[in-house]
């Protein structure tokens, strides 16, 4: 049987700790895109940089995190384009070749008013803003063997932007987020142990790889839990063909 591969995204990055989450993934043999916000990598250019010459990704997840549907085009293009040339002149300081533009949505809204999984691709306002990422030369990486349904029937393997297909509910760690039953550690990590294959919760599903979402922003001792439990299940991280 196959192994199963998971492609580790990480949100809301840098952080303070940035370094010592790279340092303990590298220990693990992981490489992780990081989507980070502008106003962040202006706060922590070393800790991009230093994941940079690690070997993971940075990509950009708009400057301060709005949500799409709430914004012009004007506003969405310049959220855009400012980071990308934080991104640019980090990879130059770093001394090496940006090799892709990639770009997740702030709470993956693409700029859409439906409910999540539900997007009208045909909708002008959804239409320009993958216009926008087009035009400045953003593409998905080649995530191999997602198979769900729900996340094709979604669209998510052909836009240009990148979803995901197990979210961590990592968020649901900060005081008051508690969603479906998930607000601690615990509940976070048994929700890797659930088997519901097109309802998102799909890591016991030997017949798809999986796109991780995961935050830069929780404690380093969950951080470090989340992975070790997602390595248990035999699970190959692997960063995605660029």
């Amino acid at each position: 049987m196959t192994q199963k591969i998971a492609y580790l995204t990480i949100d809301d990055g840098p952080t303070e700790d940035m370094k010592e989450k790279i340092n303990f993934l590298d220990s693990k043999g992981i490489k992780a895109i990081w989507f980070c916000q502008g106003r962040e990598l202006e706060k922590f250019p070393d800790q991009a940089i230093y994941a940079i010459k690690k070997g993971h990704i940075i990509g950009s997840h708009s400057y301060d995190h709005p949500n799409f549907s709430e914004i012009d085009l004007e506003e969405a293009k310049n959220q855009i384009e400012k980071t990308d040339k934080i991104i640019d002149d980090l990879y130059s300081q770093a001394g090496i070749s940006r090799p892709i533009k990639v770009f997740r949505f702030p709470f993956l809204n693409n700029g859409s008013k439906d409910e999540y999984q539900e997007t009208d691709w045909n909708n002008e306002h959804v239409k320009a803003i993958q216009k926008i990422l087009a035009d400045l030369g953003y593409k998905q990486p080649k995530f191999e063997n997602i198979n769900y349904k729900w996340f094709k029937k979604a669209g998510f393997d052909k836009c240009l932007n990148v979803d995901c297909s197990y979210d961590s509910f990592d968020w649901c760690l900060e005081e008051g987020e508690e969603m479906f039953g998930y607000y601690d550690l615990p509940t976070v990590l048994a929700r890797i142990d659930e088997d519901v294959t097109e309802g998102g919760r799909g890591l016991n599903n030997p017949s798809s790889n999986e796109i991780i979402m995961m935050h830069a922003w929780i404690p380093i001792d969950a951080f470090k839990a989340l992975i070790n439990k997602i390595l248990d299940k035999n699970i190959k991280f692997q960063l995605s063909r660029l």
